[in-house]
């Protein structure tokens, strides 16, 4: 509910995640199929498909290679999430170091290029060079709202990333920066950050902002978590932007 009072009933979160359907086999020759149907998709006309995600894996010794719809390596999906028509690789490096490397081709004036993401257990870098990519309405779904229209041909043309993940007592730091250049759109940063703190009670207080440098526009929500059993768990949220509240939601997740 917004601050005009203006209900919505969303079947995906603020942070542009569908609710799904999926179904996942697994044979024993390491060979392995994936299928996840949307509940609701709100992100035509970039992605008119009712498919979510449709993919073959063969998983190596410590590789794996797929072929399919899939969500593209880049950061830890907290700001750019794309979905893609390719192929990914995963190659293992040294001790817990990993390498994805992906080429994805979504047709005429949607995203093609190719995402390279390196991540060790705290650290990860990211690039992502091609034609229209972002202009998803997964991709920076809290910081350009609900309210954002993508256009066909306009997206950017290199994406470069930085993240950590951190651990701190029973406080879970995650920070990740974006920067998007060669675009139809305007040039933009933005800087995405997540603090979120366990508590005994079963409680997780979160807060997450999200900004962007250029625009000097910055959002941010406070949430709880509160588990229900059953495989229910209840996010209360107040969303602000700038210092203005603009909405608050109740979100229920469910997974069976």
């Amino acid at each position: 509910m917004d601050n005009n009072r203006n209900a919505n009933l969303l079947l995906y979160s603020q942070f542009g995640e569908y609710s799904d359907v999926h179904l996942a086999l697994y044979g024993e020759n390491r060979l392995s199929a994936y299928f996840a149907q949307k509940l609701q998709n709100f992100d035509r006309p970039v992605d008119p498909d009712e498919i979510e995600q449709a993919f073959l894996s063969y998983q190596g010794q410590g590789w794996m290679i797929r072929a399919g719809k899939m969500w593209l390596p880049f950061g830890q999906r907290m700001g750019e999430r794309e979905l893609g028509k390719g192929v990914l690789v995963t190659i293992p490096l040294w001790r817990d170091n990993s390498m994805q490397m992906a080429l994805a081709d979504n047709g005429k004036n949607r995203q093609q290029g190719v995402f390279c993401r390196f991540s060790s257990r705290s650290l990860g870098a990211s690039v992502a060079y091609g034609r229209n990519l972002g202009i998803s309405k997964a991709a920076f779904r809290f910081i350009r709202g609900e309210d954002f229209e993508p256009e066909l041909g306009k997206g950017y043309g290199l994406l470069l990333g930085v993240d950590t993940r951190q651990i701190a007592g029973i406080t879970l730091w995650q920070v990740e920066a974006i920067a998007a250049r060669r675009g139809g759109l305007p040039d933009a940063d933005f800087l995405i950050v997540q603090a979120s703190v366990r508590l005994p009670a079963g409680l997780n207080p979160t807060v997450r902002a999200e900004a962007n440098a250029r625009a000097r526009e910055v959002r941010w929500m406070v949430s709880l978590q509160q588990s229900m059993g059953g495989g229910f768990v209840l996010y209360p949220q107040v969303v602000f932007r700038r210092a203005d509240f603009e909405q608050a939601n109740l979100e229920l997740r469910a997974s069976f």
